[in-house]
């Protein structure tokens, strides 16, 4: 796994910015992108240029206590073809499933196209630092 900025940096002496429109190809929890990203703090993409063999998750780290949104992000990958079950051995997988509702229905849950959705289920539950890691340098997506 590998853990990094994307976000507003200093390259040279040019400060770039993301918007939530550098993001239109990525996929959420909700049908809204914007929802996904501000509400749930989750949004991904498979394969993209330099993480071709990766989901690339854009996860939300901090919340504002006026609106109760995230308001800065960090990005993590999780391989394609990861084993959930082994890189995440610490898990209580029988407390996710009932947690999920999958209780009894392990083999359709850890199908390879469920990946997104396990670490969204990974994060509700441990939370963004336990299965990320610390994020140590967080950056905002403006909304347009």
């Amino acid at each position: 796994m590998i853990i990094g900025i994307i976000g507003k940096f200093e390259r040279g002496n040019k400060i770039m910015e993301k918007k939530l429109s550098d993001f239109q190809d990525y996929e959420g929890i909700d049908a809204s992108l914007e929802t996904s990203l501000y509400e749930y703090g989750l949004i991904w993409i498979k394969g993209i240029k330099g993480h071709e063999k990766d989901y690339h998750f854009i996860y939300g780290v901090n919340v504002s206590p006026k609106t109760g949104e995230f308001v800065s992000f960090d990005w993590g990958d999780i391989p394609i073809d990861c084993n959930l079950k082994s890189e995440y051995d610490w898990v209580d997988w029988n407390e996710v499933l009932k947690f999920t509702g999958y209780e009894g229905e392990e083999e359709r849950y850890f199908q390879p196209d469920m990946i997104p959705q396990i670490i969204s289920d990974l994060i509700s539950y441990y939370g963004h630092e336990n299965i990320f890691g610390s994020s140590y340098y967080p950056f905002e997506i403006e909304r347009e």
